[in-house]
């Protein structure tokens, strides 16, 4: 629990990064707002204040538990500014751990890999799978080996990082204080009664490097008003006058629309999830759970979007796509799932463009934080002011 003078010292230090017209414009009603101001995207102080406050202090997606399915099996990522590596261990329990020798501190597991053991590169200090130190080679002189059978207590065995996993989805939170895993997937969750979630299976994911804050991923990401400008076959699929803005319920942002029929990557090829009602056959679902897990749920699919800040203009992003069952894997929906793959890789490289102009633009002293449409950016502004109030409380 922050104490009262530092609560004051970081809504201090907020108004210096934001100016006080910055953060009073982000809490005040959309038609007098405007963005927040150039500094929440180049700061690297702010960007500290978010990854720490934001980040570390939420659940956060962390990867696909078939992305390590074996014993042995490790994951390195960076979470928050912090290094963690996920970890199928021993008994195949996913677990997370602060990717951090407690000798010198030394990186621990630097790429993806499968190992019977974590051994430091540094001195050798080996750990098991599940965080505990089993040798220190020569720690109290030449060819003395310390051999620990049951780990060497909470000042030599690894950090554990909160780790909790929901329908092979791996989420971690670095504070350990965030509410139940169940509990902030909620929201969404309750909004997908008809959808069983026990039926999706993780068939693979694409990676970019977009050249542009992380906040610029989420703001375009819950906003319709571009989509008639930048996404030509997605305004095919779903026209302008079948959107809406969305809403905020508790901490998770929604939206969804019924389009008018299935297409290649969206309904088309691939198997539904069972029992669907025929009222969804034709709909599609979009989610944002703050601070960065961003779900899109059509019939055929449940789709993760993810972006992890590297500097304030470059942000590590991932598309997850999880399909019904053997749609995942079998060679028999192979051209589908294919078809899925390319449409999403096109459509993200058509918002990455533009994301990159807004970041660039962000460097000029005309922009104030534009002016925001009443009927579609809403939600936008209120993501603003959820990142500061998490900061500041």
């Amino acid at each position: 629990m922050k104490n009262v003078s530092s609560k004051e010292a970081v809504l201090a230090r907020v108004k210096e990064i934001i100016g006080e017209d910055g953060y009073q414009n982000a809490f005040a009603p959309i038609e007098e707002a405007s963005g927040l101001p150039n500094a929440a995207y180049w700061s690297d102080e702010w960007l500290r204040l978010e990854q720490t406050h934001c980040f570390q202090e939420s659940w956060v997606f962390a990867g696909a538990e078939a992305e390590i399915p074996n014993k042995g099996d490790i994951k390195p990522i960076e979470i928050g500014g912090a290094p963690i590596m996920l970890v199928r261990d021993q008994d195949a329990s996913v677990q997370a751990f602060h990717n951090v020798c407690r000798h010198r501190g030394a990186r621990l597991i630097t790429e993806d890999c499968h190992r019977a053991n974590i051994t430091c590169p540094y001195h050798a200090w080996t750990y098991a799978l599940d965080g505990k130190l089993r040798a220190r080679p020569h720690f109290h002189g030449p060819d003395k080996i310390d051999k620990f059978s049951d780990g060497g207590g909470e000042t030599l065995d690894l950090v554990a990082v909160r780790v909790a996993c929901w329908n092979g989805c791996i989420f971690v939170n670095i504070s350990g204080k965030a509410e139940a895993l169940e509990d902030w997937l909620a929201p969404m969750v309750t909004r997908c009664k008809n959808y069983d979630f026990g039926a999706i299976k993780w068939a693979g994911k694409l990676s970019f490097e977009v050249n542009a804050n992380w906040k610029l991923i989420y703001e375009n990401y819950m906003e319709g008003y571009h989509v008639f400008a930048v996404h030509p076959k997605l305004l095919k699929f779903a026209p302008m006058n079948i959107r809406w803005s969305g809403e905020w319920d508790k901490h998770v942002f929604y939206n969804d629309y019924i389009f008018p029929e299935v297409s290649e990557g969206r309904g088309e090829d691939l198997p539904h999830y069972p029992n669907l009602p025929h009222g969804d056959a034709k709909r599609g679902l979009w989610f944002l759970c703050f601070p960065h897990f961003a779900a899109e749920v059509y019939p055929d699919q449940f789709t993760v979007l993810v972006s992890y800040p590297v500097a304030p203009d470059k942000t590590r992003e991932e598309i997850h796509v999880f399909l019904i069952d053997e749609a995942a894997t079998s060679d028999e929906y192979k051209e589908p799932r294919e078809a899925l793959f390319k449409m999403w890789e096109d459509l993200n490289h058509e918002d990455i463009g533009m994301l990159e102009r807004l970041q660039q633009g962000r460097l000029s002293p005309a922009y104030d934080g534009g002016r925001l449409s009443l009927h579609w950016e809403g939600p936008t502004h209120e993501f603003g002011a959820r990142i500061i109030k998490k900061i500041v409380t």
